[in-house]
């Protein structure tokens, strides 16, 4: 099986995923926001065999004058009103893979080439906010968990980062 990591704009196949795996699947009803097409946001679908199975969006954290105008209720929480000078934190999510798909190491092959193509677009440190029972997926991959169990919806998250 042939793996490859496509990153660029908001398609239709993410789209799709997303509608799958976070509203048919899960029940959220707030999935999709402005952020999703702005220009600073990458989105990342793995394509197996030629067909998407999986992907997941990341972003730099915006600016306090952009934050409502994109959608962003969920920011890291000493990110909300901004960043210091230079730093650019960069903010990790959505990583769907359809249920059919899931093994085989797709989840955390979706999140090693996001950190790397973040790395490539000078991002330094990521953080996400995980479904809470996930939290043992990422702290897998090098993340650690910070703050408050907060509610998204109906589901616990807990903010993790990691530094690049």
């Amino acid at each position: 099986m042939a793996r490859e990591y496509h990153h660029g704009a908001f398609s239709d196949d993410a789209r799709r995923i997303r509608k799958a795996v976070f509203m048919d699947e899960q029940g959220f009803q707030n999935e999709f926001e402005p952020l999703d097409d702005d220009a600073a946001t990458m989105h990342v679908t793995l394509v197996e065999d030629g067909r998407a199975v999986g992907c997941a969006r990341l972003f730099p954290v915006p600016a306090p004058a952009d934050q409502d105008r994109l959608g962003c209720p969920f920011l890291p929480p000493a990110y909300r009103d901004g960043t210091d000078g230079d730093v650019r934190p960069w903010v990790f999510g959505r990583l769907a893979v359809l249920p059919e798909m899931r093994g085989g190491g797709r989840g955390t092959g979706l999140l090693a080439a996001s950190e790397a193509f973040a790395r490539e677009a000078g991002a330094t440190e990521m953080h996400l906010h995980a479904q809470y029972d996930k939290k043992p997926f990422y702290e897998k991959a090098g993340y650690a968990a910070y703050g408050e169990v907060e509610m998204d919806e109906h589901v616990p998250h807990v903010w993790m980062s990691k530094q690049l």
